[in-house]
């Protein structure tokens, strides 16, 4: 539901009675973000029973983290991604994939003051994202057979006075990013590590 916010204006005048004018803000709608599905991508099937999908990184919930504050939060997009690229097809073992870390922090930038300051716009803001994860298969009695992890990072900066719109765009482009980059790695470091549990092509 979206709430207006109203200020009064009370405009005194020397010859005129004084009038209240209601004058609102509407603010901007929230902004819009694609919904990220990796279904496109197929699947990368493994000769296992089960996936199993858990995270060892626990959010702060509190500066300089952000990645709560997101349109898509690093941790739950991995978590989209395993659901729809990792697939199950064998009759015994376990898949598990362990998030390691899924974050978006924020990182304050020096501001140059005087004449050049004032008159220059200035990135005032870096946010430095980073994912982590471990592809692991362990057989029935919990045993780890093979593994694969991954890293990625990223970075972007903001504007001074970069309103929470501009913002949340950096957070949802660094999120795509970030599991883009764990696809792309940990297909590759599969196809090298875990080759003997990958079914097709």
């Amino acid at each position: 539901m979206w709430v207006r916010h109203c200020k009064a204006i009370v405009i005194l005048s020397a010859v005129l009675p004084g009038f209240l004018i209601a004058g609102c803000e509407t603010p901007a709608p929230p902004a819009q973000f694609p919904e990220l599905t990796y279904r496109h991508l197929g699947p990368l099937t493994l000769d296992v029973a089960r996936i199993e999908v858990a995270t060892r990184y626990i959010p702060p919930l509190k500066p300089p983290n952000v990645e709560h504050r997101a349109p898509v939060a690093p941790y739950a997009a991995i978590r989209r991604w395993a659901g729809q690229r990792l697939k199950a097809a064998g009759r015994r073992n376990v898949a598990n994939l362990v998030i390691l870390d899924a974050s978006i922090r924020e990182v304050p930038l020096p501001v140059k003051g005087g004449l050049k300051g004032l008159f220059t716009t200035q990135q005032s803001a870096r946010y430095d994202g980073r994912a982590a994860v471990l592809l692991e298969i362990r057989d029935d009695g919990g045993r780890q057979l093979a593994f694969a992890t991954v890293r990625a990072t990223r970075s972007m900066t903001v504007a001074e006075g970069a309103s929470m719109a501009q913002r949340e765009r950096v957070w949802f482009a660094l999120t795509e990013d970030l599991v883009s980059d764990i696809d792309r790695r940990l297909e590759a470091e599969a196809r090298r590590h875990l080759r003997a549990y990958l079914l097709g092509p």
